[in-house]
């Protein structure tokens, strides 16, 4: 019915052309229910008669954004809204940060925008008089396995601040497109964050 749509503008840096996730080594949420694994995207795009989003319609601008593999920041956890974490940037791909929540697994890492209103500098709470979610403690960190719900209830017991607004989610689901070759540009760049990726299609 629609409830569980996202919106983006066209301009918007979470939307990715068909082959991102493939060239940039990033994990691709296949279609619900879909069982044919591992998920092509040349298949599936024949299997349901689709054509792939011109690649020159994605905003492929990247910003001297200065980040670095390694960086601490605060973070909001866009799976918990309220929450804001003690985080570190894990991977760089142009203009997509991989955050990692300290003392969480990595299944847990989140990919945000460089430009997002969801990462502060550290420090932030502390001036803000937000609360701060530390790392999880060890017994937090054991018992994470069991199941992802754990891991909302247990960070959601130490909130303690005021709710924030309602952050941008990041959503891994690509258009539809049909026959490219994927050419790489530069990736994971530690230094300036500055690169340009583009899919060029075979004559």
């Amino acid at each position: 019915d629609g409830s569980d749509w996202f919106c983006y503008h066209a301009t918007s840096p979470s939307i990715f052309p068909v082959g991102f996730c493939e060239i940039n080594m990033i994990e691709l949420t296949p279609p619900r229910g879909y069982a044919k694994l591992p998920f092509k995207w040349f298949d599936y795009l024949r299997e349901t008669d689709s054509i792939a989003a011109p690649v020159k319609l994605f905003n492929k601008e990247v910003p001297n954004h200065g980040f670095h593999v390694g960086m601490k920041l605060e973070a909001v956890d866009l799976m918990e809204p309220r929450l804001v974490c003690v985080a570190t940037v894990t991977r760089i791909i142009h203009r997509l940060l991989r955050i990692h929540f300290d003392g969480w697994e990595d299944e847990y890492d989140q990919w945000v925008d460089c430009e997002s209103p969801d990462l502060y500098p550290v420090g932030w709470c502390q001036l803000t008089g937000y609360q701060l979610q530390p790392p999880a403690p060890q017994s937090s960190r054991d018992s994470q396995s069991s199941s992802s719900k754990q891991k909302k209830k247990a960070k959601s017991q130490q909130y303690k601040g005021h709710k924030k607004m309602t952050s941008l989610q990041l959503k891994e689901e690509l258009l539809d497109g049909e026959e490219y070759s994927y050419l790489q540009g530069a990736s994971d760049q530690e230094s300036n964050g500055s690169a340009s990726y583009y899919i060029k299609q075979e004559p």
